[in-house]
């Protein structure tokens, strides 16, 4: 018999001897219920808004730079490659590990710091006559150490407050609406400020001080944190109990095997993200310019056009994760908004009539706001063990950052080598972009209907069905998926739903998905080499080029 049964007939089949309090009390958790009352709703929902305006500065600020992107290029002198430098963010793999170490709240504080740090940076490089491109690209990285990781830090926390199916979803569409909010609040007045006020660094200023009230909430949420577990039963809903002890891993501890064994359903969804989530993340970066040059107009309309695709996720984001926490369908959510970003891409292209462009944009808002909440939802459910959420979402965002980096510089020399400053070659990139994010998220889809797909991908499978209905699909999987039930484990009725759920999210035992990891583990690292050199790259262009004009 294995050690898991060994140890099941060890603590679930007490001696007679044992008096029935006793053995009540052999197979009970340690727990503080009877001492602690249970959190209180409003609690969770102080949570919740603290932990949404962790974030809110640095979309402010994000939101201005990129706005205020042709402003910036005449004052310092820089060419598209140069302000491309700017999109950069610190790649954040060990800051996951960190995030799972020491947990979301402390984590963000201390990158909401370095948020506000690299705003105040950013204003002053362009204060008092300096316009300074090197220090205004010094105040960004210093910004992009905490941005980076920082919405990391916000969902570990929320992992630990809400499971999938209970709130998760919902907490994470609140956290991207407030995001949208700042994100469109900045971008629509950054021209306008700039404008009015004289001078460009007034909406950088303003930022800085948005980003000062950002900190002062990550402070509160990990003072309140520390409150709320020590006068009330805080249940970790990353925390499970295994039983056989048998395989873990100390967490708070790196492991390179905690990355070697991402199962191969996580490295699609990274995948799908990496073309889906860089294609609407470079557009963002020039969409104001987009929008002044198809309607010929200055920069306040073109501010104003731009940020529209913001307000649509506001209202979209929090009912989108009411639907995914009772109705699961991450896949299919994943796969429209691939289709929806497509079609928008299709009629940038091949349309120059201004109502086409005003259809691509709302379509692109579509796209943004069923994106972002299925894609954090889905790597929680997916991955075996769920206190590694910070390290696998970390992983999953660096290559994402990596993709950026490569797609901005690329889509700021095809600019700059247009004759008219055209971004015509920049949407043929973001085309194909959003064609492959259609065929992979397909492919996932593909996977969760087919006997086949749910045989060797069932992590896919389990993240479509209902939050309620997970044990009888674990049931159904386990059956299905013949190598993940041994003799032993048949006979064994003893194996609980979760234990089954976990095998089956665990990556497959064959040589074929080991090579399948290893070479998904190769391409994301190039991926991450590739951008750094790119980025080196694009800043010996723009000096190049800075130095010819001079």
């Amino acid at each position: 018999m294995s050690t898991t049964s060994l140890h099941f007939n060890s603590t679930l089949a007490p001696t007679d001897v044992e008096s029935k309090d006793e053995r009540q009390s052999s197979i009970s958790v340690p727990s503080y219920s009877s001492i602690k009352p249970k959190l209180p709703l409003r609690w969770q929902v102080a949570m919740i808004g603290l932990t949404c305006m962790c974030t809110f500065g640095h979309h402010w600020s994000n939101g201005l730079i990129t706005t205020l992107k042709t402003t910036i290029e005449h004052e310092l002198k820089i060419n598209n490659s140069e302000f491309a430098t700017l999109v950069n963010t610190f790649l954040c793999i060990a800051l996951g590990f960190v995030i799972d170490k020491f947990g979301g709240p402390l984590l963000s504080a201390i990158l909401a710091a370095f948020c506000l740090a690299g705003a105040a940076v950013e204003a002053d490089a362009t204060t008092n006559g300096l316009n300074s491109y090197h220090v205004l690209m010094v105040g960004k990285i210093i910004a992009a150490i905490g941005s980076g990781s920082l919405d990391n830090a916000q969902h570990k926390i929320l992992t630990a407050y809400f499971s999938p199916g209970s709130g998760f979803a919902l907490s994470i569409g609140l956290i991207w609406s407030m995001a949208n909010v700042a994100q469109y609040v900045g971008q629509s007045t950054a021209n306008v400020m700039s404008q009015n006020l004289g001078s460009y660094s007034w909406p950088l200023w303003i930022g800085a001080i948005i980003g000062l009230f950002s900190f002062l909430c990550a402070v509160s949420v990990f003072v309140l944190d520390k409150y709320l577990r020590s006068y009330y039963e805080v249940v970790d809903r990353c925390e499970h109990f295994d039983p056989s002890g048998a395989g873990s891993v100390k967490v708070g501890t790196f492991h390179w095997s905690v990355v070697r064994q991402m199962p191969l359903t996580f490295w699609f969804v990274v995948l799908f993200a990496t073309f889906q989530n860089a294609g609407m993340s470079s557009f963002v970066s020039v969409s104001t310019q987009l929008a002044q040059q198809r309607l010929q107009k200055g920069a306040i309309v073109g501010g104003w056009v731009s940020s529209f695709y913001l307000l649509l996720p506001i209202a979209v984001t929090p009912f989108l994760g009411v639907f995914i926490d009772a109705y699961g369908r991450r896949v299919t959510i994943l796969f429209l908004s691939g289709c929806i970003f497509l079609v928008s891409m299709l009629l940038l292209k091949f349309s120059q009539t201004v109502p086409t462009f005003i259809c691509a944009y709302v379509f692109y808002a579509l796209a943004q706001s069923i994106t972002s909440a299925p894609q954090v939802e889905i790597v929680r459910s997916i991955i075996p063990d769920p206190r590694y959420y910070a390290t696998a979402y970390a992983i999953k965002k660096s290559i994402i950052q990596g993709s950026v980096i490569i797609i901005v510089v690329a889509t700021g020399k095809l600019q700059d080598a247009s004759p008219t400053d055209s971004l015509e070659g920049a949407v043929t990139v973001w085309l194909v972009y959003a064609f492959v994010s259609v065929l992979i998220s397909g492919a996932l889809l593909g996977a969760c209907c087919t006997s086949l797909g749910q045989r060797y991908l069932p992590a896919v499978r389990l993240s479509q069905v209902r939050p309620r209905h997970i044990e009888r699909e674990v049931e159904r999987l386990w059956e299905l998926r013949q190598d993940t039930v041994t003799e032993e484990g048949k006979r064994d009725a003893r194996v609980t739903p979760r234990q089954k759920e976990e095998a089956l999210k665990s990556p497959v035992s064959s040589s074929v998905s080991l090579y399948a990891r290893r070479v998904a583990l190769g391409a994301g690292f190039s991926v991450v080499l590739i951008a750094w050199v790119i980025f080196g790259f694009g800043v010996d262009w723009g000096d190049h080029a800075s130095s010819a004009g001079e």
